[in-house]
């Protein structure tokens, strides 16, 4: 999916006028989300394994 491909998706789901906060937040959005599969590609690309939240919690009273 393209950014306007992205834009067009968004805007099919908001009924009535777009203002400028609206197309900020879907650019902010397409940002994080192009961002985010980056950083995973990279991590992903140099065999980086990442903990999940969680997974370091200690278990209390056995």
């Amino acid at each position: 999916m393209t950014e306007i491909e992205f834009l067009h998706y968004c805007k099919a789901q908001v009924s009535g006028e777009l203002k400028e906060e609206d197309l900020v937040l879907m650019l902010t959005a397409w940002g994080r989300i192009q961002y985010s599969l980056g950083y995973n590609q990279a991590l992903k690309d140099n065999d980086i394994e990442v903990d999940k939240p969680g997974n370091d919690v200690e278990q209390v009273g056995g």
